[in-house]
Parts: C-alpha cells; sequence; structure tokens
C-alpha cells in the first residue's frame, strides 16, 4: 500500500497553534481567571512589564494598574463578558500601565473572553502606543499652540487695523494741513514774483514752473530810475518747500539792498555779505544773475555769481552771458565783478534757470543747452511770445511721461524802442 506524503504531513490540533501564536506574538497577551488572576503570560508581556512571568502567574494584574484606572479595567472585563459573542475583541485605550521600573506605559488593551460563564478566562492583548501617544500629544499642543497663535495673530491684526485707521485719519489730517500750508506758501511765493513794470523800449515775457507746489526759483523786475530796469534772478539749491524758504530769505536780503545806486557787481557782493553774516550757517547756496538794462543809452550791465550763461540775442549772434563769480553763500568775501554791452532794437535778452537744461528722460537723456539755443535762433523773427511756449513743448516732448525734475523759470526780455 501506497501511502501519501500529504498523509505522513504532521497536523497541528488548535491548542498547539493557538500556543505557537501566543508565544511568538508580538504584542503582550496575557490570561488572566475569573478572579483576574495570571495564569498566562507570554514572552512580549515579559519584556513590555519588566517581570518575569515568574512574578506575576497566579498573582492579580491589578498591580500593574494606577489606582485611578483599576476599577475602569475591571469593569469593562464584566461588560465584555456580558457580550453576546465572548471571543469578540473590544479594544479600549489609551490606558496606563505600571512597569517594574515604576515607569508608565500608554497602551491600547484588547479583551476576549473565553470558558463557562461560571469559569470565565480573560486574554487581554496589549499593543505599547507610548510613542503614539506622545506624538499625538505633541500634534494636540502643536494644534492648541497654532490655534492660540491664530488667536494672537487675530488680535494683533485687530490692533494693527485700528492702529493703520488711526494713522491714516492722521496723516489724511496732516495733509490736508500740509496742503493748506502749501497753498499759502505758493500764494506767498505768488505775491514775491513781483509785477513786471512798465518801461518804454522793453517788453517782458515769463514761465515759472516750480517741480512741487512752491520752488526755489525767485526772480524781481523793477526799476531803479527812470528808463533803467533791473532785473534779479536766483535759483536756490534743492527744491520744494525747503528751497522755498531760502527764496523768501532772499527775497528780504533783496528788498533791503535792490534799487542802491550801485552797478549789479556791488549788488550781488553785498547781498552775498548780508546773506553769509545772517544765514551762512544753514549751509545752502544759490546762483544769481542781475542786470541793469539803461533804455537811454541802449546799454545792459550784469554780474553773474555761478549762474549758467544767459543769453544775448541778435540779428548777428546769440552770445552767453557768463558768470563772473562764483555761487553766493559760499564765502562773505566774495567778490563779483560785471561785465557790459551796447544793444540795438530789436536785440533780446533770455534769461532762464537751469531746470530747463537738467531734465532727463525715461532714456537718461538730458534736454541739454543746444535745443534751447536752436530754438532762440529759430524764433529770433518771430513774435517774442511764441520762444518760451514753443522751447517748453520741445522740453515736454523730450520728456514723455516723465515730469519735470527742477524748478524752471525763462525769461524773455525784447529791447526796442519802438514798443
Amino acid at each position: 500500500m501506497t501511502v501519501s506524503p500529504r498523509s505522513e504531513q504532521k497536523s497541528y490540533d488548535p491548542e498547539e497553534r493557538y500556543t505557537l501564536l501566543f508565544y511568538s506574538a508580538i504584542d503582550a497577551i496575557v490570561s488572566l481567571d475569573k478572579n483576574f488572576r495570571v495564569f498566562l503570560i507570554n514572552p512580549s508581556a515579559e519584556k513590555m512589564f519588566g517581570f518575569l512571568a515568574s512574578e506575576l502567574l497566579g498573582n492579580s494584574i491589578e498591580e500593574q494598574f494606577p489606582l485611578r484606572i483599576r476599577n475602569r479595567f475591571y469593569r469593562i472585563l464584566k461588560n465584555v463578558a456580558k457580550l453576546a459573542d465572548k471571543k469578540r475583541q473590544k479594544p479600549f485605550g489609551p490606558i496606563r500601565l505600571i512597569r517594574k521600573d515604576k515607569t508608565i506605559l500608554i497602551s491600547e488593551v484588547s479583551v476576549s473572553i473565553t470558558g463557562p460563564e461560571n469559569d470565565y478566562q480573560y486574554h487581554v492583548i496589549i499593543r505599547d502606543i507610548s510613542e503614539k501617544y506622545r506624538i499625538l500629544i505633541e500634534l494636540k499642543r502643536a494644534n492648541q499652540t497654532l490655534k492660540r497663535m491664530d488667536r494672537e495673530k487675530e488680535e494683533l491684526l485687530e490692533k494693527l487695523e485700528e492702529k493703520v485707521r488711526q494713522r491714516s485719519r492722521q496723516l489724511a489730517n496732516y495733509y490736508k494741513i500740509m496742503k493748506e500750508e502749501l497753498s499759502l506758501a505758493k500764494r506767498l511765493q505768488t505775491e514775491i514774483l513781483s509785477d513786471i513794470p512798465v518801461i518804454p523800449g522793453i517788453r517782458v515775457h515769463s514761465s515759472y514752473l516750480p517741480m512741487m507746489e512752491v520752488g526755489g526759483d525767485l526772480y524781481d523786475l523793477f526799476e531803479i530810475r527812470p528808463g533803467v530796469m533791473r532785473v534779479f534772478l536766483a535759483d536756490a539749491t534743492g527744491h520744494g518747500v525747503q528751497a522755498a524758504l531760502l527764496t523768501m530769505t532772499l527775497k528780504g536780503i533783496l528788498e533791503s539792498i535792490k534799487k542802491k545806486n550801485m552797478d549789479p557787481g556791488s549788488i550781488l557782493t553785498e547781498f552775498n555779505r548780508e546773506y553769509c553774516k545772517n544765514f551762512g550757517n544753514i549751509g545752502m547756496f544759490f546762483s544769481c544773475f542781475l542786470a541793469d538794462i539803461d533804455t537811454n543809452i541802449k546799454k545792459i550791465v550784469y554780474s553773474s555769481g555761478g549762474h549758467p550763461p544767459q543769453f544775448f540775442l541778435s540779428n548777428e549772434l546769440i552770445m552767453g552771458l557768463d558768470r563772473t563769480g562764483s555761487l553766493l553763500g559760499l564765502d562773505p568775501d566774495n567778490q563779483y565783478g560785471i561785465f557790459s554791452l551796447a544793444y540795438q532794437d530789436g536785440d533780446r535778452l533770455f534769461l532762464l534757470t537751469d531746470g530747463i537744461y537738467e531734465e532727463f528722460n525715461s532714456e537718461k537723456q538730458q534736454f541739454g543747452e543746444l535745443v534751447v539755443q536752436k530754438i532762440l535762433a529759430e524764433k529770433f523773427a518771430a513774435p517774442m511770445q511764441e520762444t518760451i511756449p514753443a522751447i517748453l513743448k520741445a522740453l515736454f516732448d523730450h520728456l514723455g511721461s516723465q515730469k519735470i525734475q527742477d524748478d524752471i523759470t525763462a525769461i524773455l526780455i525784447s529791447l526796442d524802442s519802438n514798443d
């Protein structure tokens, strides 16, 4: 008779299989009798609790639970016993267990029950979730911290928003006050740009464009004696309110000396000395051009302190009127010379501040002096009121979308006894 190899294989009964699983299980397994005394414990449980099996067998497991947890544990076991399916595993936790070294183990526990009702056996599977529990607690704390930070952030944002609203209201009020003050400053500055006197043989056309509400250019035209017009033009360093305040200062000094019977060079020398004496410590300087136009003898005498060349125009030439001294405000002992020239009917004098030249477009290209000279030559025979608008149009065409970057003053004086 041939014996099948399959029939020679050893078959394991259920009890043997259970025993094999019991002793090889990764999780701790402890079996309790109906009085909750240990009658079976696997190696994983010994390792988890730190007790030998001989130390636990026959003893109650309650010593492995903190006092406040024992009753809960026993109550859970009894509740499982009341279930219809006694083999059903009932996980619960997290629950604290005490090791032999008195350290705490955070665990998750499952329970199944075997045996008759009057002799139940409780099989407890214990899984160590200490690390998982620690991570969950840290996540919970981190979540609470984030929620607290969110609340603090919201509170901070509310406070910041309120501060921004308050600051915005303050700035709006300051801006309103500043606009009112700038408007007043503009009116005051307009007032100091004196009316042009009517003198036979002289016609004047001018344009003043401050970069801001107020600027640092100042001009004044006045008659110092019959038939003689004195023309004053100054350009303060800087822009805006600071430069405008300097022009107020200059106007004050000018009023005290402007009609003195002295040549333009002597006027500028005294002007510089007075300015340095009273305001030299503020560190602000200015260029200045002063000319006397005598229609009686058709003569121009001028002095220029650090000012860019002004232009004398005639049928025959365009001549630059160069400076005769340095910027005013640098040294109280500076002296300013004069230069004289005769003119004929039809000649013109074009005065300006360097703001016209020093204007750059978006490609950083400067407007420059040559364009101005070209337009002056082209418009010499045209009506005088066309010249300055032509220069300004060319300037704004050059700038495109760019705004002007300096104060601009242009004064064209026509010299003709037939006017």
